[in-house]
């Protein structure tokens, strides 16, 4: 993941808050970590104001809190949080593909297939850098497609807990996310839901494994 300078952005609070994000959820910064604002405004070359702004976001999603004229600390993640917010999400998103399988028609089907295209010639290129939006634009069609849109809201709001740019530098990931699209969009295409669920499920269940082995591996809990 690239730790270099921000630079100015319209969205540059989004930014920051997905670097710090990305940062949590990766293990790099571990619960009970203080996040210092002017610190980190130094070290990713911004001003402390969308630093700061981008903490009281984190903080809204319970990924850091706000001590008393003590600043700003990594809020506890332990391993059982990690596997809940997983399978939530695997559920509902496996949900959301059932509920498109019966309602896609062949324009919105040609859609999903050109989102999956673009995310299949992003790893044949081994270009990372574009790939997480590509992944986040393919799955943000199938969830609108589902015609669901308040569980599609809340897939969004339980996404904040996965960090997209992890997975998208693993060759593991890369492999199974080209099977896993192909299987979802021949259900899709076939208009079988419970195919649709189960190949969904089994893309956001082998996120989870690769995730807990990554921070087990790196120590994430050891003192926890």
């Amino acid at each position: 993941m690239d730790t270099g300078l921000l630079g100015d952005a319209p969205a540059l609070p989004e930014r920051v808050e997905l670097q710090l994000r990305e940062r949590i959820l990766a293990g790099d910064l571990r619960p009970g970590t203080f996040l210092r604002p002017d610190r980190l405004a130094v070290e990713l070359g911004v001003s402390p104001t969308p630093v700061r702004e981008a903490l009281q976001a984190l903080r809204a999603d319970d990924m850091v809190r706000a001590l008393p004229r003590r600043g700003f600390v990594v809020a506890p993640l332990d391993r059982g949080d990690v596997v809940d917010l997983f399978d939530v999400q695997a559920r509902i998103t496996g949900e959301l593909a059932a509920r498109a399988a019966g309602a896609l028609d062949a324009e919105g089907l040609a859609g999903l297939r050109a989102r999956a295209a673009e995310v299949d010639a992003l790893i044949e290129a081994g270009d990372a850098g574009d790939l997480a939006q590509a992944e986040r634009r393919f799955h943000a069609a199938l969830n609108r497609a589902s015609g669901a849109r308040k569980l599609a809201w809340l897939v969004g709001r339980a996404a904040h807990y996965l960090p997209p740019r992890f997975y998208t530098d693993r060759r593991a990931w890369r492999t199974a996310t080209v099977a896993a699209h192909r299987t979802l969009l021949d259900a899709l295409a076939a208009g079988d839901p419970d195919t649709a669920r189960a190949a969904m499920e089994g893309h956001v269940l082998d996120g989870r494994d690769l995730l807990v082995a990554h921070l087990e591996a790196v120590g994430f809990w050891d003192e926890h």
